[in-house]
């Protein structure tokens, strides 16, 4: 799980902030499909594996934060004498800190664009953007994940982290409670590009004002999802979130599954984006962003059944919605990965034509 949010959080710095650097528009547009996307991906995988095992385990987490490391943590006793235990709580931390970096870079480049360094060098801009992303980020995990992180060791690192301020609304001490309304807001983020073609945010002319609203706009509709998702859950599974229930009923496992099922229908709405060439075209802005949004959401839904009905099947996962240990973002995030990758690096070779 957190290395394929670490390769989809490497490809996003590739496209988004780099513009694809240091590969030139040469490279980019006569290179064969085939050999271009297979450059491309090794490269962005190769970082990506440099970033989880050798900053993360063997750079911040010996030198820094032990918690990112899960060969630190069983080297240093404790807690972390247990393989799985180690390397499951370093993952976390991980997957927290990997989902913030996505989520502000994304924010920024959607909101502000490369403001305000627009007038930068193509390098500048790139790396000042990719700098900020990281910056929030850092502030966002110290607030947002950070307290959750020191009470995972026993006993609670009280002179470490502020008791997790967010235990009473949440019903835990879960940071899951944040990446339940982060990851529908990145997903947000998504659509606002792909699908509403950058509306409405792209009307506010303003730079800095522009900026402000997509953040507001995006953090509150993440906020509102997550908890009409829950009330959805509690209709569905016929009973509340309380603490102490079985799984089902448990508000971090509440607050993980609408993320869940969020990045389910933020594959469903890449799959449309690349494979379909974002139909529907013809139609006016409005009708079309509508229609493109309940395309993602239905087929989301659709692949989130087809998981849970056949997974035992073919993936060996026990049969029922809240097991433990299933972890379905592993596979839609590899899924939305490898659809950007193929969509992208391989310009959706051989169903699409390069143009």
């Amino acid at each position: 799980m957190a290395l394929v949010i670490t390769i989809l959080m490497v490809i996003h710095w590739g496209m988004d902030c780099f513009d694809f650097w240091p590969f030139n528009r040469r490279f980019l547009k006569e290179t064969n499909p085939l050999i271009k996307g297979a450059i491309l991906l090794l490269f962005y995988v190769g970082i990506g594996l440099l970033v989880m095992f050798v900053l993360y385990n063997e750079v911040i987490g010996r030198l820094g934060p032990i918690f990112f490391s899960g060969p630190a943590l069983l080297a240093g006793g404790g807690l972390g004498q247990y393989a799985q235990t180690a390397r499951e709580n370093a993952c976390y931390a991980q997957i927290m800190m990997n989902t913030c970096i996505i989520f502000f870079t994304i924010l920024w480049l959607t909101g502000f664009g490369y403001a305000p360094w627009g007038k930068s060098g193509k390098l500048v801009r790139a790396f000042s953007v990719w700098i900020m992303g990281m910056f929030l980020a850092i502030i966002a995990f110290a607030l947002l994940f950070y307290p959750h992180i020191a009470y995972q060791f026993f006993p609670a690192q009280v002179f470490m982290a502020a008791p997790p301020w967010w235990s009473n609304w949440a019903m835990t001490i879960s940071s899951m409670f944040h990446f339940g309304w982060m990851v529908p807001a990145l997903v947000l983020l998504y659509w606002t590009t792909m699908f509403w073609e950058g509306r409405p945010f792209s009307l506010i002319r303003n730079t800095f004002w522009r900026g402000v609203a997509t953040t507001a706009v995006v953090v509150i509709g993440g906020i509102i999802i997550m908890f009409l998702s829950n009330s959805i859950m509690d209709w569905y599974f016929e009973t509340e979130a309380f603490e102490g229930g079985s799984t089902i009923e448990l508000p971090a496992w509440r607050w993980n599954h609408v993320a869940e099922m969020f990045m389910y229908m933020a594959a469903a709405g890449a799959i449309l984006y690349y494979y379909f060439d974002n139909w529907p075209r013809g139609l006016s802005l409005p009708v079309r962003a509508i229609v493109r949004t309940v395309i993602a959401v239905v087929g989301g839904l659709i692949m989130a059944w087809l998981y849970y009905a056949l997974g035992p099947t073919f993936l060996g996962n026990v049969p029922g919605m809240a097991m433990e240990n299933d972890t379905s973002l592993c596979w839609t995030v590899m899924l939305l990965s490898l659809v950007i990758a193929h969509g992208v690096f391989f310009d959706g070779f051989p169903f699409k034509k390069k143009e």
